[in-house]
């Protein structure tokens, strides 16, 4: 249980974080971001897995060809499907088109790699 709030207070401070570096993204405060965080994460767990072997099995041949790059590109991929879910539900953020979406999901991402590989 801590485990899960440390990670949507992590989660919430890095889209406060990416709200202020990318111009197209808002976040309404950290209230907002953390109710963001929450939603996002109940999608993660409901949706991610079942997203990331769908589009694993559709995008197959770059996966193959790319090795680790291809499965990083499919979680940004599925990360930017999630916050676009989350955007629409929560209106505490959102994001002006979907290159900021995409940037966002790379960025969140690569942060998610990064933890996972040095925690």
């Amino acid at each position: 249980m801590i485990t899960l709030l440390f990670s949507a207070l992590f989660f919430a401070v890095g889209l406060l974080f990416l709200a202020g570096m990318l111009p197209g993204m808002r976040v309404d405060g950290f209230w907002g971001a953390l109710k963001a965080s929450v939603v996002c994460g109940i999608l993660s767990a409901v949706l991610g897995k079942v997203l990331f072997v769908l589009l694993t099995l559709v995008l197959i041949l770059p996966v193959v060809l790319l090795g680790p790059f291809g499965l990083f590109a499919v979680q940004m991929l599925v990360n930017a499907i999630l916050l676009a879910l989350t955007a629409r539900l929560v209106r505490a953020i959102s994001f002006d088109g979907t290159k900021t979406l995409l940037l966002s999901a790379f960025l969140l991402t690569l942060g998610q790699t990064l933890v996972s590989v040095l925690g």
